[in-house]
């Protein structure tokens, strides 16, 4: 039997749409990337915040800011073991002028 982790995922402009929910906790396997997690959220019904969160090649759109635990998530960092309590907060560009 493996070992789950809960982690907070926070949802903010577009994605909060695509999500329908500011937020939600995912029980995930000891030992996921937030990679993982990321692509996890997309397979648990929440297609939608694919269409925002990933390229058509299915690679995490670099349109996409990540804040984990406070701290700004770089590319190195998406290969990084979540621990239980974490938080994600995922932040989609926003176009203006």
């Amino acid at each position: 039997m493996s070992a789950e982790i809960h982690v907070r995922v926070r949802y903010y402009n577009v994605l909060r749409d695509a999500a329908q929910r500011g937020e939600e906790t995912f029980a995930v396997a000891a030992g996921m990337t937030l990679r993982g997690l990321l692509r996890d959220v997309v397979a648990r019904a929440r297609p939608r915040v694919g269409e925002v969160l990933l390229l058509r090649t299915g690679e995490i759109s670099p349109y996409t800011r990540f804040f984990w635990n406070g701290a700004v998530v770089g590319e190195a960092d998406l290969d990084r073991t979540l621990q239980e309590g974490d938080e994600v907060h995922i932040f989609p560009a926003i176009a203006g002028g």
